[in-house]
Parts: structure tokens; C-alpha cells; sequence
């Protein structure tokens, strides 16, 4: 099969994928359930892995506070790139006789876990690690050797059987937890963490707390850690976020009270996450379309080099805070 992954290859650097690679269902056989393919294919042997990496100039400026719409567009272009390359690598594989489906990256979850669990159907950073893309790091975001953090994922399931890739080798986290330090919802933990087992290897990231406080913060409905914060996400809200250790219920009790403030709209429409239904790639892209992106600071910060890292923490730390005031959201600084 060595002839058919090197034409995916080509037709997927031919079309703007900066990295791919391939994974066998048996390399996740030890994988947390949404590494599975059978939820995508039941005949499923192996898949395809693509990533895109995003602009660093625009990821600065999107930190900064200097420009917001310059990430926002370079992200959503970054998919369109996957979606492009996704399909065409399905039509080779169908054309040859295999079966092949490509999933779009998230927002359809599966509804038999319990609330707000937020499990995919196929993790593409799981597919990623499996195919030698890059590895996970503590923030549990895929990490990959030349681009940090910073890249998007999709993932082409076939029922071909190809040779999977060797897993990528190092480690650029160096314990330096700034991804733990850029999340104003406390969801990422500075000092515990859990194991995860892909194609026979350990690897260790950050025990998450309870997924709303990502989903309530990356989806704009929170942008700082308290209201004495001197910097913000590109939100303006402040939601009352009871730390970890006070427990998930609690926390969750108190995000659906804060829901029921007509100022809270957007909250609300957070706790419907689980009951949306995306339909295929048109349904998000219609999602990406309608709700900008205000945060992502724990994978956009996490560059390779240690010193980008802390220069991104510093540049997002002295950013200052978005406001609202009569005449639209300003920035203000110190």
C-alpha cells in the first residue's frame, strides 16, 4: 500500500496540508473510546491525518489585541483547506474501491454520555498522535515538532489497510504549564494529570477540569478569570467561575444560574451545545460564520521554541481587557 499513501500524500500537499500522515485502527486499539474509527466506519482499518498550520503573525496580532479578524479568517481558512483535501482523498479511495468517509472537526458529539461530556465521534488529535503528526501535550492539545499547538485537524477514515506511520518523537513542553496559565477558566490543571495510551505509548497531559469551563470561555461567554483581571480573552464577559477544587457540581449549578441573565445569552446557547446536530462540514462552516473566535490562548501560545512561548504569554498578558461601551468593544491597557 505504499503507492496509495504516497498519492494521498501528494494530493494533500498539492492542496495546502501542511502535515500528513497515517494511523491503523489497531494503534488505537488502547485509545480513549472517541479514538475508535468503527463510530465513523464500521469497516474501518485506518486513517488519514491532516493538519494546517495557522499564521503566526496573525496569531500575534490576535494575542496582542492588535487585530482580532486576521486569526479568525486564517483558522476558518485552515479548515477549508481540510475540507478540500478531505474530499478529494475520499474520492481517490472510493474510486479505487475502498469505502472512506472524511469527519469535520468537531461540534457533533455523541449523545449517550453524560451532560456536557462533550465526546466527539473520532478524536482527531487521538488520529494524529497515532500517525506520527506530533504528540499530546500537557494542555492535551496535539503538539507537533515544527508548528507547536498551532494547527488544525481533520481526519479521512477508510477501510484500507495502510501502514501506519512511526510515532513522532520529543517533547517541548519542558513542564513549562503556560497553556494552564493563559485559560482565565481554570479548565486546565496546573499540576494534575492523567494517562493516555496510543500505539503502545504513554502519554501524560493535564487532568481537565469539568468541559463547560472551556466551552463557556472559548465560546465567548467568559473572557477573565475574575473581574479584577488586567487582561481578557477578546470577551468582554465576566463570569462568577468557581475554582476546581470546589467540585463539577457547583460549578455546573452555578453556570446554569448565571444562564438565566437575559445579559447571558450567549451562555445559554453554550449549555445547548450537546443538542446540536452539524450536519457535515456546511453546517460547520455556518457555525464558524456566525460566532467569532475569542480565545484558543492555550494552543496559540505553544510555539516550539521556549522563548516564543514566553513572548506569546507576555504579549497576551499585557494585552489588556476588552470592554463594552456605548460605542462598541474597546481594548484597554494597564
Amino acid at each position: 500500500m505504499e503507492g496509495l499513501k504516497e498519492e494521498i500524500a501528494a494530493i494533500a500537499m498539492r492542496m495546502g496540508i501542511d502535515k500528513v500522515g497515517f494511523a491503523s485502527k489497531e494503534s488505537l486499539r488502547d485509545a480513549p473510546p472517541s479514538g475508535d474509527m468503527g463510530h465513523i466506519l464500521g469497516s474501518a482499518r485506518s486513517a488519514v491525518s491532516l493538519a494546517v498550520a495557522l499564521d503566526k503573525t496573525a496569531i500575534r496580532a490576535f494575542l496582542s489585541k492588535e487585530d482580532q479578524q486576521a486569526h479568525v479568517e486564517d483558522h476558518r481558512q485552515s479548515y477549508i483547506r481540510l475540507r478540500k483535501a478531505e474530499e478529494a482523498i475520499q474520492k481517490l479511495l472510493v474510486d479505487k474501491g475502498y469505502q472512506a468517509v472524511g469527519h469535520y472537526p468537531n461540534f457533533d458529539y455523541r449523545k449517550d454520555q453524560p451532560f456536557l461530556t462533550l465526546a466527539p465521534f473520532l478524536s482527531h488529535r487521538y488520529v494524529a498522535v497515532a500517525a506520527g503528526i506530533g504528540w499530546l501535550g500537557w494542555s492535551g492539545n496535539l503538539i507537533t515538532p515544527e508548528y507547536g499547538a498551532t494547527v488544525s485537524l481533520s481526519s479521512v477514515v477508510t477501510s484500507a489497510e495502510l501502514e501506519p506511520d512511526a510515532l513522532a518523537e520529543g517533547d517541548i513542553c519542558e513542564n513549562c504549564r503556560l497553556c494552564a496559565a493563559t485559560c482565565p477558566s481554570h479548565f486546565i490543571s496546573q499540576k494534575d494529570g492523567i494517562i493516555v495510551n496510543i500505539a503502545g505509548r504513554a502519554y501524560a497531559h493535564n487532568k481537565k477540569a469539568h468541559n463547560l469551563r472551556c466551552l463557556a470561555t472559548c465560546g465567548g461567554a467568559n473572557g477573565m478569570g475574575s473581574p479584577e483581571a488586567k487582561w481578557s480573552t477578546w470577551s468582554y464577559k465576566v463570569l462568577d467561575l468557581p475554582a476546581p477544587e470546589g467540585g463539577d457540581e457547583a460549578f455546573v449549578q452555578s453556570v446554569v444560574e448565571q444562564s438565566k441573565d437575559p445579559a447571558n445569552r450567549l451562555l445559554r446557547a453554550t449549555l445547548n451545545a450537546e443538542r446540536v446536530e452539524m450536519r457535515g462540514w456546511e453546517g460547520f462552516e455556518r457555525f464558524w460564520n456566525t460566532v467569532p473566535l475569542t480565545c484558543g490562548s492555550c494552543m496559540l501560545i505553544c510555539w516550539p521554541n521556549m522563548k516564543d512561548k514566553q513572548d506569546n504569554y507576555n504579549l497576551l498578558t499585557t494585552s489588556g481587557r476588552v470592554v463594552k461601551t456605548d460605542n462598541g468593544l474597546k481594548v484597554i491597557k494597564g
